[in-house]
C-alpha cells in the first residue's frame, strides 16, 4: 500500500472525461462526500438532466478551501451533463444569513457585493468551468418581486413553526432577531422557484435553509426540491472546529502554490481522510483501500493529497511535484537559510505571545495561545529544539519554528 500512486489517482480522474460513466457511478461518488444518502436523491439522479443549484453570499472577498467543498459537487455533475445554477447572493447578502448566528450581520452595500462577486468568481474558476453552468445574481427575480407576491407568500407560511429553528429561538431569547432574517430562506426559496431546482447543494448548516426551500415551492405548486449536504470542512489546527479566517485555520483558495502545499501538510492525521472525501472524485469500492493506505502512511498521503490539490490550477501534476521537492528540501531536509526567518524586533520583558501577535502573522492571540499549548512553538538552537511555553518572557535573541511554515527571528530592541 505505501506505493499507491493517491496523486495520480485523483488528478487523472479529476480531469477524466465522465461520459463512459452513468447514473450509479454518480450515486457512488456523491455518496462518498455526503454523511447521509437520500433515497430521494439516487432516484432523481436516474432522470435526465436536472436542474441543480448552489447558492452563495458574496459577504467576504476572500474565500477558503472549505468553501470549494460544494463547488467540487458542482464540478462533478456539470461532468454529467446536469444544468448547474450558481447563484450568488447580491440581494439575500444584504440581509445575510442567520443561520448558526447569535448576532445581525452587517449591513453590505452593493458596491462591495459587486467587489466580492467579481472577486469570487476569479477564485472559484480553476475549479468550476463558469462557462458551462449558469452563473445568476438572485438580485434578477428578487428585485422586481411585488409586494403583493411577497406578502401572498409570507400569508401562506407559519411564523412559529419557521421560528422553531434553535438559533433563532437562541436569539429571541437574548436580544431578538430581525423579520428580514427570519424570511431569508423564504427568499431562497424564490431562487429554487425561478431556476424550477430539483436538488440544491449546501452545507450540513443550510439544512433548515433547504427546508424551508421545499416549502416555498410546494406553495408555488411545484415538486419540492431535494436538499443534498455535505459536511462542513474541519479546519487545519485539528480542534475540531470549522475552517474559518476567525480561528486561523484555514487554507486560502488564492494562496501561492507553496504556502498551500505546506498549509496542507500542517493538516492532522485524523482529517486526512476527510479533506481527500471532499476535493477528490472517489467511487464507495476505493475506501477501504484508501483508509489503509492513509492508516500506514499518514505522511506520504498527505503530501499525495497537498500534490494533487495544487496542480488543479496549473492543469499538471508537475505543478504539484515541484511544490512537494521544494518543500521537503524546506522542511523535511531542514535547510532553512537566514531569507527564511521573519525578524521580530520587541522590547526585553516582552511576552511571547505578544511578541509573536506583532508579526502579522496570527489573527488573534488565542490562535497563537492555542499553538503555542499544542507544542507547536520551538526555540531552534545549536543543540537542537526547545519546547516554548505561554509564559515565557523575552530576556534574549529567539530563533522560533512555529508550526511547519512560520520561522521567526525574534531580535532586542
Amino acid at each position: 500500500m505505501s506505493d499507491m500512486n493517491l496523486d495520480k489517482l485523483l488528478f487523472d480522474r479529476y480531469f477524466e472525461d465522465f461520459s463512459k460513466y452513468n447514473a450509479s457511478d454518480l450515486v457512488s461518488l456523491l455518496n462518498v462526500k455526503s454523511k447521509t444518502i437520500v433515497p430521494e436523491l439516487t432516484e432523481k439522479l436516474f432522470e435526465k438532466k436536472l436542474n441543480i443549484k448552489l447558492g452563495i453570499d458574496s459577504t467576504g472577498a476572500d474565500l477558503h478551501i472549505g468553501h470549494l467543498c460544494p463547488i467540487f459537487i458542482l464540478n462533478l455533475l456539470v461532468k454529467f451533463g446536469h444544468n448547474v445554477s450558481l447563484v450568488i447572493g447580491d440581494f439575500t447578502a444584504k440581509i445575510g444569513d442567520p443561520s448558526g448566528r447569535n448576532t445581525e450581520r452587517e449591513v453590505i452595500t452593493d458596491e462591495k457585493i459587486a467587489e466580492n462577486f467579481k472577486t469570487w468568481s476569479f477564485q472559484i474558476a480553476p475549479y468550476l468551468d463558469l462557462t458551462k453552468i449558469g452563473l445568476r445574481q438572485n438580485s434578477e427575480w428578487l428585485a422586481g418581486i411585488t409586494s403583493s407576491e411577497l406578502f401572498g407568500l409570507f400569508g401562506k407560511m407559519n411564523l412559529a413553526t419557521m421560528l422553531q429553528r434553535e438559533d433563532f429561538r437562541k436569539r429571541l431569547e437574548t436580544g431578538g432577531i430581525t423579520f428580514a432574517e427570519v424570511a431569508y430562506a423564504s427568499l431562497m426559496g424564490l431562487d429554487s422557484v425561478a431556476l424550477k431546482t430539483d436538488i440544491e447543494i449546501g452545507g450540513v448548516d443550510q439544512l433548515l435553509n433547504l427546508m424551508q426551500c421545499r416549502e416555498v415551492q410546494k406553495i408555488y405548486g411545484m415538486k419540492p426540491e431535494t436538499a443534498y449536504t455535505v459536511p462542513i470542512l474541519e479546519g487545519t489546527d485539528g480542534s475540531g472546529r470549522k475552517m474559518s479566517k476567525s480561528f486561523n485555520n484555514y487554507i486560502a483558495v488564492n494562496s501561492d502554490t507553496d504556502d498551500m502545499f505546506g498549509k496542507f501538510m500542517s493538516i492532522p492525521d485524523n482529517l486526512i481522510m476527510q479533506y481527500v472525501k471532499s476535493f477528490g472524485y472517489l467511487f464507495e469500492s476505493e475506501l477501504k483501500e484508501l483508509e489503509k493506505f492513509i492508516a500506514e502512511n499518514p505522511m506520504e498521503a498527505k503530501k499525495q493529497l497537498a500534490t494533487y490539490f495544487v496542480s488543479i490550477k496549473g492543469k499538471d501534476l508537475s505543478v504539484g511535484k515541484a511544490a512537494r521537492e521544494r518543500f521537503e528540501a524546506k522542511f523535511s531536509k531542514k535547510n532553512i537559510t537566514d531569507d527564511d526567518y521573519f525578524v521580530i524586533k520587541v522590547a526585553s520583558g516582552t511576552p511571547i505571545i505578544d511578541a509573536l501577535y506583532a508579526s502579522g502573522k496570527y489573527d488573534s492571540k488565542s490562535a497563537i495561545k492555542r499553538l503555542i499549548s499544542g507544542n507547536g512553538v520551538k526555540n531552534l538552537t545549536e543543540y537542537g529544539e526547545e519546547i516554548i511555553r505561554a509564559e515565557l518572557i523575552i530576556t534574549k535573541p529567539l530563533k522560533l519554528k512555529a508550526g511547519r511554515l512560520n520561522f521567526f527571528k525574534i531580535e532586542l530592541i
